[in-house]
């Protein structure tokens, strides 16, 4: 098992992961931090924010050994709506 760390860089100030957590291999610490990004995606999503949501993946010896982007581009078509939208997530 080897310990991988989570910085969230999409935020203001960036959040730097102090504890990490173990993982069977970098693979499986990959996908963990893309389901850590999407759901503080979804999360932001709900309040409208639709940023980029970046996590760098850094192994025990302080290496960025990954860096995850979950990005949400909304393109509207046809005639403009007025007011706010009414969607929700």
């Amino acid at each position: 098992m080897a310990r991988y760390y989570f910085d969230v860089q999409s935020g203001k100030p960036p959040v730097r992961d102090d504890e990490g957590a173990e993982f069977d291999s970098l693979d499986a610490a990959v996908h963990a931090a893309a389901r850590s990004a999407a759901e503080i995606g979804t999360s932001r999503l709900a309040k409208r924010d639709t940023s980029d949501v970046v996590i760098e993946v850094r192994d025990e010896q302080n290496q960025r050994v990954c860096t995850v982007t979950a990005s949400m581009r909304i393109e509207r078509h046809g005639p403009s709506h007025q007011g706010p939208h009414s969607w929700s997530a």
